[in-house]
Parts: structure tokens; C-alpha cells; sequence
């Protein structure tokens, strides 16, 4: 798939989302905006992820190539910041810290093992995104009905993965499944009528205690936003600012906590925090995109691969 800009834009607004989410959460806000975007945003992130998967580059290449292309720009990045937060949280040092980083991320560096997971399960699960769709559905449902849509490890085992490897299949083989089949147009309000509709029903369960209405809203909400993504990448929409982000969201992705939890040390306020996080990231991500060993570390897309690279190479977290 060919570098689209609407995609871009839809990563960096997602983006900006997460940020804005957690600027409320850091500065003890919880309101419905909260409640609405912490619905949608990592389903969706997981369904763009799918969506931009090229899938036959992935079942083509051997799994040392894959490993290598996506340990040099997704897995060190994640890694580096993994222990720079484990050292600014005082974590202790222990044996299991290698099984912990790995299968129970903490904070938010959950995503990274995540997304290479189910990548993996598309290189070593020779089927079309059909029957993967098909087969990660049941076992997503079972995880979200079985452990709720909280966060945890499933089980007490040095083994025991974070609930989020098998919650987020059904999105990511559904976003596959949207790149390879799209949707017809006539169904097109459908699809917005769906998304509506979970939309809906989630924001009406803010003050809910029916876990098992929360599944068929998030359900309904999301799958019917990764189903308007053909139409959203044929407007080719673009917004600089924002695609920048998009662009460079595993950068933003991994960092962004690390200095709103400074800002906010100072005693800023949360609209303060999110505009100065912003344009701090933004200077940031200049300047570690520079050279070879910088953009290893720190995520930033290097300068001189910016344009023409596909996006399919590495499908990043918005």
C-alpha cells in the first residue's frame, strides 16, 4: 500500500487523542471526552496497523528479515524507552524483568510487543485475513467476556501474557481484511450507521455497570471506523502538522508520558501540558532523526528516509 496522507492525518489526530487522554488522567481528570476516546483510540490504532500490513512482504520474507526490519524500527526504539522508564520509575531490578518488560509491558509499552505479536501471527499463519479474522474473533470475545476490557495479566505465570495479545485480533485481522476486500460504497452508510451506533451505546454506558453491554458497544464503535478506512484513504486528506505527527507516531507514542509527567512537575496546568508536550515532542523527533544511532533509540523516523518510505515496512502505532 502506497503512503496516503489521510492515514497519516487519522494517525497523528489519534495521536494527539492518546496525548490528550492522558494529560487528563495525569492531572485527575475523568470526564465522557475521556471516557468516549479511551474506546476507541488503541482498537482503532490496532485496525490502522492491520490496514497498512503488507501482507504478502510479510509472508515472503524469512523471519530473521522480518525480525530485523522490525527490531530496527520498532523493537529498539521500545526497548530503549522500556528501560529508561524502569530506571525514572526506581523498578527493582529482578530476574524476571526481561519476562515482565516482554509479555506484561508496563505503562503504556504495551502496544509495541502487541503489534509485533499479531504481526507475527500474520507471518506464521498462512491464511487469508478471512479465515484469520474468523479464527481471532472467538478468542478475542472470550478474552474481553473472560477478563473484562481492564488491563492485567492473564494468569500468575512468568509466561502469563497482558490481556491486550488476545484482545486486539479481531481489529488488526478486521483491518486487514478492510485493505484487502474494502468496502463496497452502498454499504458505506452502513458501516457509518454501525460506527454511529457504537459510538452511541458506549457514551451511554459511562455510568454503566453492565460489563457485558461494554463488548457489543466497543465491538459495534470500533469495527465500524476500521470499515471507513478505504473511503477515508481515497479523500487523500492532509493537514501538515498533524500528518508530521502521524508520520513520527512511534516517536510521539513512546515518549510522550515521559515529558507531560515532567511538565506537569512544574505545576502546569492540562491545556498548558498538552501544547508545550506537543511542541517539545516536535523538536524532539528533529532532533533524534539525525544520524544512524539516534532514530535506533529514540523512534524517529531518520530525515533522509521520510519520503517515499512505505509505510507498510512498519505498521506504526498512531
Amino acid at each position: 500500500m502506497n503512503k496516503n496522507p489521510s492515514i497519516d492525518l487519522l494517525k497523528g489526530v489519534l495521536m494527539l487523542l492518546v496525548m490528550a487522554g492522558h494529560v487528563m488522567e495525569i492531572t485527575g481528570g475523568y470526564d465522557l471526552a475521556l471516557w468516549v476516546g479511551s474506546g476507541f483510540r488503541m482498537p482503532l490504532m490496532i485496525g490502522i496497523s492491520g490496514y497498512l500490513l503488507n501482507v504478502t512482504r510479510t509472508r515472503s520474507d524469512s523471519i530473521q528479515r522480518l525480525v530485523s526490519r522490525y527490531g530496527r524500527r520498532m523493537l529498539l526504539p521500545w526497548l530503549f524507552a522500556g528501560m529508561v522508564y524502569m530506571i525514572a520509575s526506581g523498578a527493582a531490578l529482578r530476574w524476571t524483568l526481561p519476562f515482565d518488560l516482554l509479555f506484561r509491558p508496563p505503562f503504556h509499552l504495551w502496544y509495541v510487543p502487541t503489534l509485533f505479536f499479531l504481526i507475527m501471527l500474520t507471518r506464521l499463519m498462512p491464511f487469508s485475513p478471512l479465515v484469520l479474522l474468523a479464527a481471532g474473533t472467538p478468542v478475542s470475545l472470550s478474552i474481553m467476556y473472560g477478563f473484562g476490557l481492564d488491563h492485567g495479566p492473564l494468569g500468575d505465570g512468568l509466561l502469563s501474557p497482558d490481556s491486550r495479545f488476545l484482545r486486539y485480533p479481531v481489529y488488526f485481522f478486521f483491518g486487514m481484511l478492510m485493505a484487502e476486500r474494502r468496502v463496497s460504497r452502498r454499504y458505506l452508510p452502513i458501516a457509518g450507521a454501525v460506527a454511529l451506533l457504537g459510538l452511541l451505546w458506549w457514551s451511554g454506558l459511562y455510568h454503566g455497570h453492565d460489563p457485558l453491554a461494554f463488548v457489543p458497544a466497543r465491538l459495534l464503535m470500533c469495527l465500524g471506523l476500521i470499515a471507513l478506512l478505504p473511503t477515508l484513504s481515497a479523500l487523500r486528506l492532509h493537514f501538515a502538522p498533524v500528518n508530521a505527527i502521524g508520520r513520527d507516531s512511534l516517536f510521539f507514542y513512546l515518549w510522550h508520558p515521559l515529558v507531560m509527567g515532567v511538565i506537569v512537575m512544574t505545576g502546569a496546568g492540562a491545556a498548558a501540558t498538552l501544547a508545550l508536550s506537543i511542541l517539545l515532542l516536535a523538536a524532539a523527533c528533529r532532533l533524534t532523526a539525525r544520524g544512524a544511532l539516534l532514530p535506533l533509540l529514540f523512534g524517529s523516523a531518520p530525515q533522509g528516509g521520510r519520503v517515499g518510505t512505505p509505510p507498510a515496512t512498519a505498521p506504526l502505532p498512531a
